[in-house]
Formats: C-alpha cells, sequence, structure tokens
C-alpha cells in the first residue's frame, strides 16, 4: 500500500463520514477501494472503515477491462470468479467489520465465442455477489449493450432473481 496514497484517501473518506453524521447518525457511509481483480487492496480501507459505525466497503469487479483474463477461456474466467473473487469477498466480510457491497458487477467479458457461456458467468458472479452483506448492483437497469443491461440480461434469462 502506498502511504501518500493511503493517508490522502483516508482523510478524504474520514471527513466525507464526519459530513454524513452530521446530518445523520443512521446513514450508511460507502467507502470505495481502488478498482482491481485479485489484488490485495481489498483491506486497505479496513483500519479506518472497521472504527466507524455504519461503514460499507464498496468493490467493483471488472473483467472486460483485466487484461491478465483477456486471451483465458470463458471455463478459467468462470473458475476465476468462484475462486479469487470469491476469495477476496470473504476476506473484507467479517463479523466485527464494516458491511459489503459489489457495487457495478456485469457479465461482460473479452472472450471470444463465449456467447453461450455468458449465462453460466452471469450466475457465478452473482453467486459470489450474494455473500456481499450490503448487497450488490449491476452495472445498470437499461443499455444499449446486452450485457451491460440488467433487464435485458434478465428479459432474455441470462440473469434469475
Amino acid at each position: 500500500m502506498v502511504t501518500k496514497y493511503y493517508e490522502m484517501v483516508t482523510k478524504y473518506y474520514r471527513a466525507g463520514y464526519e459530513a454524513v453524521r452530521k446530518h445523520s447518525k443512521t446513514a450508511y457511509v460507502i467507502m470505495s477501494n481502488r478498482l482491481g481483480l485479485g489484488s490485495d487492496e481489498s483491506r486497505e480501507l479496513f483500519p479506518l472503515a472497521t472504527g466507524l459505525n455504519g461503514t460499507v466497503i464498496d468493490l467493483h469487479y471488472y473483467f472486460v477491462y483485466n487484461d491478465m483474463l483477456a486471451n483465458k477461456t470463458a471455463q478459467q474466467n468462470i473458475d476465476f470468479v468462484k475462486k479469487n473473487l470469491s476469495a477476496q469477498l470473504g476476506r473484507v466480510t467479517t463479523s466485527n467489520g464494516p458491511l459489503t457491497f459489489v457495487g457495478e458487477w456485469v457479465a461482460e467479458w473479452r472472450v471470444n465465442g463465449a456467447t453461450k457461456d455468458y449465462r453460466r458467468m452471469a450466475k457465478a458472479q452473482l453467486k459470489v455477489s450474494g455473500g456481499a452483506t450490503f448487497g450488490w448492483a449491476y452495472w445498470t437497469l437499461k443499455n444499449v449493450e446486452n450485457h451491460w443491461s440488467l433487464q435485458w440480461m434478465i428479459n432474455n434469462g441470462y440473469i434469475k432473481l
């Protein structure tokens, strides 16, 4: 963890937390980790968030932007979700720590010819995201890109809620 970055971001989130608490003692304060897949940064805000009441750690998982997974098979991507992302979410989901939220996940990836595998990928991500103690959010309800649209994914049987 880069000390200068950590000091800057914790100062920002502490000030934000205090601003929210001036207006509400019960509102949740969501803090977002740096974006990254399989990284150890998922716990970087824990020292701050654990000491503050009503905090949530927001995690984002994007496969379409991850070069590490770009040349992998559909099954390797799905296995990555089941093993690595599940473990990462498990590391930040604790009984005495902040709540966890998987924000902005999407069933999009860079796997050639994986049309039939989108359902399996979405199912794996939904199962892992379901372990978050504050819930999850899909990228958007409606989007012109089918796999980025929760409505399209549900209507076409890719995601079952």
